[in-house]
């Protein structure tokens, strides 16, 4: 069954208000983290790998940063099972609450030189702890905003996540450029590189201020409720198992280009400028955090124009322009500062909305009950299994090959998603409350796709938001 609609109201749309400013928070935190970590790399590899070669150092580097990623399906699955249990409120509470512990710990790590090989444990125990975290942030997010929004609304509401994901990236680059110009070589190696992750406590400070006014969605709330009067004690994940397996494989098959093209841009770009490109560091941050600057209104307007088109055009079309523009890209990286801003700036404004159509795919594709926990685990899997490992295998085939190797990697796999968005992704629609009701997953009525008060001088029938 689908819950009946309410008019639009203050409250509503103050509650919509409230869940988006809280769940985009959390995604800022997560990849300013990562993206700090990616930028500063080199310098990390020094402090805490300096019995090994650079580039022997950097290969362990890039394996604690992807090697913590295995972290992210178990986090998904214990907190998909609160989201989807306890509510969505609680999970996205404790995500915020460690990952911002663990950003700001890798600050006051003490290096190699300190403690010995303690040091680079640590540093694993803390990307173990972020990952774990990560593994019910971004999914988790996209259910509780999305799970607020009228369907109309959704690509609208949905692109300020999107967008907290860019400006986390652009604020790691800003942080790690600032950095690289207010201190020398020695200065950056011994306490430079540490500040931006202090910012990590009043970051996640406000996360938890913003997450401890959140209201459950009344959707969630009319989901929970016909469980407990079923009288129902299967575990969310258990359930999905059982009845939404081929959508879970749906959504790991897309969020792999997702999390690909997402990490080979910060967790690789950077490196791939410094150390195989020719850049000097503080150039190559600024050509990033440009790029990004020049992609969010482009990334904001594709994604609110996400409300107009099919979801399938929407993929398919962001899928076949990476497909066909990451070569050209990485080509262009070569031929100095203008010609790579702009390369990064459209590989930007094709990757980044895929994550939109991911967070629509998290709702649309499974029901309320077990949403939380069918999402999240298949979303941090691909992201264990492509964004894990994306800047230790493009280090690898640069090395191997050239430099414009890791782009045919991300080009192949988007020309995948392809047929991925086309034919296994659904359309706008709204699904069951619980598994296994009568009403299973329902096509939207006629006027679903208008706002409101569309709805109502329509005379089309109402409905909530799922």
């Amino acid at each position: 069954m689908t819950t009946a609609a309410h008019p639009a109201s203050a409250a509503a749309r103050i509650r919509r208000d409230r869940a988006t400013r809280a769940g985009a928070i959390g995604n800022f935190i997560e990849f300013y983290d990562f993206t700090l970590y990616g930028f500063f790399a080199i310098t990390i590899s020094k402090q805490f790998f300096p019995a090994f070669s650079s580039q022997a150092a950097l290969l362990a580097t890039f394996a604690v940063y992807g090697g913590a990623f295995v972290m992210r399906p178990v986090g998904a699955i214990v907190l998909g099972h609160i989201g989807d249990h306890l509510g969505r409120k609680r999970a996205l509470l404790i995500a915020v609450v460690l990952m911002s512990i663990a950003t700001a710990a890798v600050g006051v790590l003490p290096g190699y030189g300190t403690i010995g090989v303690a040091a680079p444990l640590l540093l694993l125990l803390c990307r173990l702890t972020q990952a774990f975290s990560a593994g019910g942030e971004q999914s988790g997010s996209y259910v509780l905003v999305i799970e607020h929004s009228p369907v109309a609304e959704r690509g609208r509401n949905g692109s300020w996540l999107v967008l907290s994901v860019m400006a986390g990236v652009m604020s790691g680059a800003l942080a790690s450029l600032l950095m690289s110009s207010v201190t020398t070589t020695a200065q950056m190696d011994s306490w430079g590189w540490r500040a931006p992750f202090l910012l990590g406590v009043p970051l996640g400070l406000l996360g938890l201020y913003l997450r401890m006014k959140l209201e459950e969605s009344e959707t969630f709330r009319t989901a929970a409720a016909q469980v407990a009067r079923q009288g129902r004690h299967r575990l969310p994940l258990v359930q999905a198992f059982r009845t939404v397996r081929v959508e879970m494989l749906t959504l790991l098959a897309w969020v792999g280009l997702v999390s690909l093209a997402g990490y080979m841009l910060i967790g690789f770009m950077v490196t791939l400028m410094v150390k195989f490109e020719g850049y000097t560091m503080a150039s190559a941050l600024l050509v990033i955090a440009l790029a990004f600057l020049f992609a969010m209104p482009v990334v904001h307007t594709l994604c609110r124009l996400s409300d107009r088109l099919s979801r399938k055009v929407f993929a398919a079309g962001l899928s076949l322009g990476l497909a066909i523009w990451t070569v050209p890209a990485f080509l262009l990286i070569e031929h100095g500062p203008v010609a790579a801003t702009f390369a990064i700036a459209v590989y930007i404004s094709l990757c980044y909305p895929m994550n939109l159509a991911a967070g629509f795919a998290v709702v649309e594709l499974f029901p309320v009950d077990v949403r939380s926990s069918a999402s999240a685990l298949p979303y941090q899997l691909s992201f264990a299994i492509f964004g894990g490992t994306a800047s230790l295998v493009a280090t690898w085939l640069v090395s191997t090959f050239n430099a414009v190797a890791p782009a045919y990697y991300v080009a192949i796999v988007a020309l995948c998603e392809v047929f991925v968005a086309w034919k296994l992704l659904p359309d706008a629609r709204e699904m069951s409350v619980v598994t296994g009701s009568d009403a299973g997953i329902e096509a939207l009525p006629a006027g679903a796709g208008q706002s409101p008060q569309q709805q109502v001088e329509s005379g089309a029938p109402a409905r909530e938001e799922s």
